[in-house]
């Protein structure tokens, strides 16, 4: 396991407007890519390279799930934590577009993870 993320790295990382799209995603449920693709409307390789960068911050955590990885934000991140916690909960409050996306991530997550985790094809 590697140190912590400095605050630094975090808010540089989050920044970027998919990394901070797809956070917000996974603060809602934990998501597979195709979940994120789904409510992103992004292509499958866009969301596996910022979860990638994600990965190697060690913000998110992954899973294997059968054929599939299922993704969560990591939440014993202490006070780097605490501060994306605090950016996610911001973004939640002052823009609609992101609680949409959080809300159909919830959803997805609530219809399909469960179908797919009890029969995987």
């Amino acid at each position: 396991m590697h140190p912590a993320p400095t605050n630094t790295e975090l808010l540089l990382t989050v920044a970027e407007p998919t990394r901070l799209r797809i956070l917000n995603c996974l603060a809602a449920a934990p998501l597979f890519v195709s979940d994120l693709q789904a409510v992103l409307g992004l292509p499958q390789p866009t969301v596996s390279r910022h979860l990638q960068v994600l990965r190697r911050l060690e913000v998110v955590r992954d899973t294997p799930i059968a054929q599939f990885v299922l993704y969560r934000l990591r939440r014993d991140l202490g006070a780097q934590g605490r501060l994306l916690a605090a950016i996610l909960d911001a973004v939640m409050h002052d823009d609609g577009t992101m609680r949409e996306e959080r809300e159909r991530a919830a959803e997805r997550s609530r219809s399909h993870t469960r179908s797919r985790v009890e029969r995987p094809s």
